[in-house]
């Protein structure tokens, strides 16, 4: 499916899930969230170590929420905690369909497509070009600069030394060895830059994409109906 259709679809999914208040909708809503861990089950591993944290949190949010909510609000305890798990099912569909969105779409192609729409509109906007030129190189640093962060605590790990720091100790650590990463980085960005400037970055507007992503007008119908299709399941089938 195009990554465009992709995004529009979970990102409605998300949206209508907001608004899921009746048991059919629900059902409704977690029928199609089946089909989505089942059409995409190879990488249902990798989402389950993804959500780990966010379940674990769910402790803390809840006493937050019950906390709060027992305070502020004349609600019934019942109520309260029925509202705060539904509360929660409803966060983890949202967070688990986005996290399915980004491990079938590579980063790259996110900025390519949008790209790829952006130069069919013609328009010498400078500062869009600056936002995709900040967006890829975000998304390139990002993952290299945690990756020599994981290699680095992984030595000291097999090394031993960090057994016997304490979390006081861990935080004075890494406000040491933060600086060097991000100095390391930021110079990396600073050699691609002059090199994108001798080749002619910013001479021309829009730029144009060596591979574009096709986007055809029944890309558009899909992405006009998704929603609709969510509207119409909140607002009328689901009573």
């Amino acid at each position: 499916m195009h990554p465009l259709v992709n995004l529009c679809f979970f990102l409605s999914f998300s949206t209508s899930l907001l608004f899921t208040e009746t048991f059919s909708a629900w059902l409704y809503h977690f029928i199609i969230f089946f089909i989505i861990v089942i059409y995409n089950y190879k990488i249902i591993r990798v989402i389950i170590s993804k959500i780990k944290p966010f379940i674990y949190y769910f402790p803390v949010m809840f006493f937050l929420y019950l906390l709060f909510s027992l305070f502020l609000t004349d609600n019934d305890l019942k109520i309260i905690i029925f509202e705060a798990i539904f509360g929660f099912i409803r966060l983890l569909f949202m967070v688990t369909s986005m996290m399915y969105f980004f491990e079938i779409t590579p980063n790259k192609d996110i900025v390519i497509l949008l790209r790829s729409v952006w130069v069919k509109f013609n328009f010498q906007w400078k500062w869009v070009e600056n936002f995709f030129l900040f967006l890829s190189m975000t998304l390139r640093f990002y993952p290299t600069f945690q990756s020599n962060w994981n290699s680095i605590n992984n030595i000291h790990k097999n090394l031993g030394l960090e057994l016997n720091l304490s979390r006081i100790g861990k935080i004075k650590k890494i406000a040491k060895e933060m600086p060097n990463l991000l100095i390391q980085e930021l110079k990396r960005a600073d050699d691609i830059s002059l090199a994108m400037n001798l080749r002619g970055y910013g001479k021309q507007f829009p730029r144009g994409v060596t591979y574009p992503i096709p986007f055809k007008w029944n890309h558009l119908i899909m992405i006009l109906i998704i929603p609709i299709t969510y509207y119409i399941l909140n607002k009328y089938v689901a009573i």
